[in-house]
């Protein structure tokens, strides 16, 4: 309940800005909050999957890309090369991503999912959609919007 009323209030100041010329400040430290909650939701949501968050992100990674270099994986995700090599050798080890050699560089080789890592972002994807309907259920389509919005800003700011 507590994490609705924060978003509704986001939103509610977001609408006060719109209609006045008065700007008005986000409440940062409110909506890192409700982040870190909404993170620990999702945590939750990948329990049966078997996968943590950025395992998860870096599986529907490489679905999107078939297969990539850790450098092309470090550039998709914004993260170090050497925090996508760490996770891509824990992956490995767990038999849900696999290593093909890179005709182009011997050196490199590509990353692509296993059977096991198609299975484990099958589950791990309609569990998110489970959560993803329930806190969409909490918040009217406008409120939804704008916060889509704002994240959609904020990405596009930081990529920058």
């Amino acid at each position: 309940m507590a994490e609705k009323n924060k978003l509704e209030n986001f939103v509610s100041s977001a609408n006060k800005q719109d209609e006045n010329d008065e700007p008005s400040l986000l409440d940062v430290v409110g909506l890192l909050r409700a982040l870190q909650q909404m993170e620990r939701n999702v945590s939750v949501s990948l329990m049966y999957s078997g996968l943590r968050i950025p395992q998860f992100r870096l599986l529907d990674g490489l679905d999107v890309l078939g297969q990539a270099t850790v450098t092309e994986i470090s550039k998709y995700l914004h993260i170090t090369r050497a925090t996508a090599s760490v996770m891509v050798n824990e992956l490995i080890k767990a038999g849900i991503v696999a290593t093909i050699e890179n005709p182009s560089d011997r050196r490199s080789f590509h990353i692509r999912l296993t059977e096991l890592g198609h299975g484990k972002l099958r589950v791990a994807r309609r569990d998110l959609q489970v959560f993803q309907a329930k806190i969409t259920q909490r918040h009217s389509s406008e409120c939804v919007a704008r916060v889509n919005a704002f994240a959609e800003r904020e990405l596009a700011g930081l990529e920058k």
